[in-house]
């Protein structure tokens, strides 16, 4: 009897009988019920990448399309309550489990005043979108994303216009101040005693974007105005954490980092992405310049920011950043041409998963600079959930980040992959499995996350050294779908496409088949 070897080697030949010859290689592989390819994984636990900050497992919302207004709140809605939450959408979203929650944008930030957002909705002022279209009434605002946050487990992150310090200032005042000042009192006339906490502050968005409304397209005007904005905010709360406006050049960056390394906690940095319509696993080495981008700016922080801040002149009265400068990849996304507004509503088919968990992946491999991310966005705009005014459903990308939010550890470690040289259509030199490997420092647990990007085949997978750490359980937690094009829709919502498995392994686990297109977590534990 001939070989598995044999026949794939007669099919390359030419030299298969008429009957096999028409086979697929993925329906020969299958014919010996075996995977077809190879690979290994090695785990470096003595040099551990570092700690995974959980702020990377953040969200985005803005005031676009149908994002805010029609997703997450829709006003008279028999799903909405009586403040106008969906709250449809607000139970999808906590079992999403979002760390951060990022508002009021994106370039909407540039127009947009918070006073207008605060306080009885009959007294909230109306204003023209002048980014997106339409008119915002700005029911939703400060207040209402701060309670949206608390409810969803998230810390709010909001951005500033670049338009005046002092508004920005006020704007910190009214969530974070506890003394007897107007804007304090302010948030606390409007029902809010306790202060907000906000953390997480941005100074403007995509500033150096000449098509956009802002005025300091030059990075040396807005280092000017982003040092007094720093001035003004930090003299309200001493404790906030800075999202600095990086962009898509090099010498903006250098500029930034040189002029405002000391106090900038974070330096931006935005991602999106799609796929040739005839070629779906082009998505993944685009999704992979993600790295690249990452270690280029890890780079330039690791030359011109110091780890730690010395000779920080005590008359700014306000500390320096307490730590090393990280990367907020706070828009984040798989944007291809759907409908809606701008034509963002996109819908995501399980190719794009299988993209999302990759992002992932490079999330937790480069955790010691990136401290931040949020997925752009949340409902309706390139987003996980979709709504209609009757129902509201999960897109194939929500279950890879609430997959890796359930099972991901607090340390990085590094991984080596090699895997035979099978390339996949259109994927221009993308490796076939993408993985991380997290460790969770409280029990020891870890995590392997394994994505198998090929559409047909798969891969058959030793895992080195891992039992030289005496794991004796193992489980295993898997997505997939029938094939990548599966999709979910609103026109039938109870019709999940997303299988999702566990299952416990046996014995010593000293290698491991993953599935086609699938998205894998090997937890292993010592009992």
């Amino acid at each position: 009897m001939l070989s598995r070897r044999h026949f794939i080697s007669l099919a390359a030949t030419g030299g298969l009988s008429l009957t096999l010859k028409n086979r697929s290689v993925a329906a020969i592989s299958q014919l010996f019920n075996k995977p077809l390819l190879q690979a290994s994984i090695y785990i470096d636990f003595a040099n551990p990448e570092g700690l995974i900050d959980k702020a990377i497992y953040g969200q985005f919302i803005e005031h676009l399309g149908r994002a805010i207004n029609g997703g997450i709140f829709e006003e008279g809605s028999p799903l909405s309550d009586k403040k106008g939450i969906r709250l449809d959408v607000l139970e999808k979203i906590k079992q999403m489990q979002p760390t951060v929650l990022r508002y009021p944008g994106g370039t909407f930030t540039k127009i947009y005043h918070w006073m207008d957002g605060i306080g009885p909705l009959n007294e909230r002022h109306g204003r023209p979108n002048l980014i997106w279209g339409g008119v915002e009434n700005n029911h939703f605002g400060t207040d209402e994303a701060v309670a949206y946050s608390k409810i969803i487990g998230a810390e709010p992150y909001f951005s500033v216009n670049m338009g005046t310090a002092e508004e920005a200032g006020n704007w910190v005042e009214y969530c974070n101040g506890n003394q007897d000042t107007y804007y304090t009192n302010l948030r606390r006339k409007n029902g809010h005693i306790d202060p907000f906490k906000v953390k997480y502050w941005g100074l403007g968005n995509e500033e150096a974007a000449k098509p956009d409304i802002g005025r300091l397209q030059k990075v040396e005007d807005y280092v000017k105005e982003a040092w007094f904005y720093t001035k003004a905010m930090k003299l309200q709360d001493k404790s906030i954490k800075l999202i600095l406006s990086g962009a898509d050049d090099n010498a903006w960056n250098e500029y930034l980092l040189k002029e405002m390394g000391d106090v900038c906690d974070y330096i931006s940095l935005h991602c999106y992405v799609g796929a040739d319509k005839t070629k779906p696993a082009s998505l993944f080495p685009r999704i992979e310049k993600l790295e690249k981008n990452i270690l280029d700016l890890k780079q330039k922080i690791q030359v011109l920011t110091p780890a730690k801040v010395a000779n920080f002149h005590r008359w700014y009265r306000f500390p320096p950043r307490p730590a090393p400068v990280k990367i907020a990849i706070d828009e984040l996304g798989i944007w291809e041409s759907g409908g809606g507004a701008y034509n963002l509503e996109d819908q995501y088919n399980w190719n794009h998963a299988l993209g999302t968990a990759t992002f992932f992946n490079i999330m937790q491999r480069q955790a010691s600079v990136v401290g931040m991310a949020t997925w752009a966005q949340t409902v309706n705009v390139l987003a996980p959930i979709m709504t209609s005014k009757t129902a509201s459903v999960c897109q194939t990308i929500y279950y890879p980040m609430q997959f890796y939010r359930k099972h991901a550890g607090n340390i990085s470690l590094k991984c080596e992959v090699k895997t035979s040289d099978i390339q996949m259509p259109g994927a221009e030199g993308a490796q076939v499995l993408d993985v991380s490997a997290t460790l969770n420092d409280a029990d020891g647990t870890l995590t392997l996350f394994v994505v198998n990007r090929h559409p047909e085949l798969a891969v058959k997978t030793g895992l080195g050294n891992i039992n030289s750490k005496k794991y004796n359980t193992v489980k295993v937690y898997e997505l997939n779908a029938a094939t990548i094009l599966a999709i979910n829709t609103l026109e039938q919502p109870q019709k999940n496409v997303v299988i999702a498995s566990e299952r416990k392994l046996n014995g010593v686990v000293s290698e491991y088949t993953f599935p086609a297109h699938s998205i894998s977590a090997l937890v292993f534990k010592k009992v």
